[in-house]
């Protein structure tokens, strides 16, 4: 498989990646009372202020722009990213835990975070990249290694058969599997 074959199949993992995510659920917390609130599949009646709801992401974003709900799951907070930067850092050989679907969660309030915000986000993944390209070249299996969100996965196991491949092709004694 060529170069352009294996990203292209990379793409399209991701991309369904993202539609899971879009399809996903979302905490949201009411701001108000609400008399009926009637999304497909699910009807909730008299609902007070603070109630926390789980529903479609979609349903959600339309019911935040209507200023009815908000959002109940800060994942981008300066405090949560500065400790996992902390964490990642002093950690060298163990990735951390993230929460789900974090990479399309930072890469949809892209352009609503501070500067500093991003640094620290550009240091985890540069972090978490180095980490992920040193564990593929030791060949380790992905069931192996812990704490890689679905999209560095798909990306471990990609750079890993890339690298299986390279060592096959180059090696004088030829590779075997780990």
């Amino acid at each position: 498989m060529g170069v352009e074959a294996i990203v292209e199949s990379f793409r399209k993992q991701l991309e369904l990646v993202k539609l899971e995510y879009d399809n996903a659920e979302k905490k949201v917390v009411l701001l108000k009372d609400v008399q009926r609130l009637a999304l497909p599949g699910q009807v909730f009646e008299n609902l007070r202020r603070g109630t926390t709801l789980m529903i479609s992401k979609w349903a959600a974003a339309r019911l935040h722009e209507a200023g009815i709900v908000e959002y109940g799951d800060k994942v981008i907070d300066l405090k949560s990213l500065i400790q996992l930067e902390w964490k990642e850092k002093n950690n060298p050989g163990e990735l951390q835990e993230l929460p789900r679907f974090f990479y399309l969660m930072i890469k949809e309030e892209g352009d609503k975070l501070d500067q500093n915000i991003k640094n620290i986000i550009v240091d985890i993944i540069s972090l978490r990249l180095n980490k992920i390209l040193g564990l593929a070249s030791k060949r380790i299996d992905t069931s192996l290694v812990e704490n890689l969100t679905r999209e560095e996965g798909l990306f471990y196991d990609v750079i890993r058969s890339i690298i299986d491949e390279w060592l096959r092709s180059i090696s004088p004694v030829g590779m075997r599997e780990k």
